[in-house]
């Protein structure tokens, strides 16, 4: 028997369709930090909250070493626009 393909959706559970349009993820390191992730994937160590928000993350301090975090989309300033 093969084994089937598993995709980001299912194996980290239900999508956000705007959040998750580009599912990218990080595996958390001991030097890490949810202010360090913010500042590398969003120029801005203040939007820290996005990322634990997204992984359900209630203390920053007890994410283990090796946890697969999924790095959402940061949100547009309001009256901004991409185009894909």
């Amino acid at each position: 028997m093969s084994e089937r393909s598993i995709s980001p959706f299912e194996k980290y559970g239900l999508a956000r369709p705007v959040g998750d349009a580009v599912l990218q993820t990080h595996v958390y390191k001991a030097t890490d930090t949810l202010t360090g992730l913010a500042q590398k994937y969003y120029g801005d160590w203040q939007q820290w909250r996005l990322i634990a928000e997204r992984n359900g993350v209630t203390d920053p301090r007890q994410i283990v070493v090796g946890f697969e975090l999924i790095i959402p989309r940061k949100p547009l300033e309001i009256g901004r626009y991409e185009s894909a």
